[in-house]
């Protein structure tokens, strides 16, 4: 599933990478530019134009007219799944947040990973904003962000040894300071906000993947929570590219995301893997033991049965 996942990560990429170059620019919309420039066509129309001997210009009609039925069924596609991320993003952190409070614990999940998650989704939902974004490409980062908050806030109230006071204030002023700072940022330095958080994308995601390799286990880490976030970005790729057009840092940041989220999902496989042929292994050995002492006896059993007959004798 992993690797699928992985070829189809690619294949997305490569399709956005063919699109024109033109369109790296934040407010590029496809649907209009590639109809006014015919990029889309169909062979098909085109074939059966020339055949009947149709002028150029019907040719170039059926072409748009072919092209923009095109572009609208990726723009309902991507829209669909949009609005499925969005209602998927109610149950995101559901499983991580079950685990939390069933246990009442937060062994294993890193503090540093969630303060850099915060403002991965504030910084996304204000540049979407203020660039005027439809909310299907973006409206699951509101859900996200208050998931997350909750989070931290389970992990201050939970965490062994407790957060210093000091802490919670700086990172309450910081994320403060922050969202001020990015609303009030004029519009053509906005493109830059979102590049902002590809650090963030790996302060969230590396400290998580070194505590999981110290510790040899998740501890109370959701693997299905990562696994969803993958799907996500992935998704969003797809999305980002239909609805919006090549917004580069939007496309670099899920890109990351996914990367992060597939090394997280795919190292927790390879653990899982390796502990059960540990213990697959330890049930041959003590199989093959139990077999041996059972032998073992009835050879004891059969030497004092002989020696028993040879004293009657």
């Amino acid at each position: 599933m992993v690797s699928a996942l992985r070829h189809a990560l690619g294949l997305i990429v490569l399709l956005g990478l063919s699109l024109p170059i033109d369109a790296f620019h934040p407010s590029s919309i496809p649907l209009k530019p590639a109809i006014r420039r015919g990029h889309c066509s169909s062979r098909l129309s085109l074939k059966m134009a020339s055949s009947a001997k149709a002028p150029v210009a019907l040719q170039h009609q059926v072409s748009l007219a072919a092209c923009a039925s095109q572009v609208k069924l990726q723009v309902l596609v991507s829209k669909f799944l949009g609005y499925g991320i969005l209602v998927g993003s109610l149950f995101l952190q559901v499983p991580q947040l079950l685990r939390i409070l069933l246990s009442r614990s937060v062994v294993g999940i890193s503090a540093t990973a969630r303060y850099s998650e915060v403002p991965i989704n504030s910084s996304s939902v204000i540049y979407h904003f203020l660039l005027g974004y439809p909310l299907a490409c973006y409206g699951e980062n509101i859900v996200v962000l208050i998931q997350n908050l909750i989070v931290v806030a389970l992990i201050w109230a939970w965490r062994t040894p407790r957060v210093p006071v000091r802490e919670m204030v700086f990172c309450l002023v910081s994320f403060a300071l922050l969202c001020v700072c990015q609303l009030s940022l004029p519009k053509e330095l906005l493109p830059w906000l979102i590049y902002v958080n590809i650090p963030f994308i790996f302060g969230s995601t590396v400290p998580q993947i070194v505590a999981n390799a110290r510790q040899g286990h998740t501890g109370q880490l959701s693997i299905l929570t990562c696994f969803l976030k993958l799907v996500g970005c992935c998704v969003r790729i797809f999305t980002t590219i239909t609805q919006i057009g090549l917004d580069p840092g939007l496309l670099l940041g899920y890109i990351a995301g996914a990367t992060m989220n597939l090394t997280l999902v795919r190292s927790e496989r390879v653990r899982r893997r390796r502990r059960l042929t540990r213990s697959i292994r330890c049930c041959k050995a003590s199989t093959s033991a139990r077999r041996q002492r059972n032998r073992t006896r009835k050879k004891g059993g059969r030497e004092t049965m002989g020696r028993r007959q040879i004293d009657m004798n």
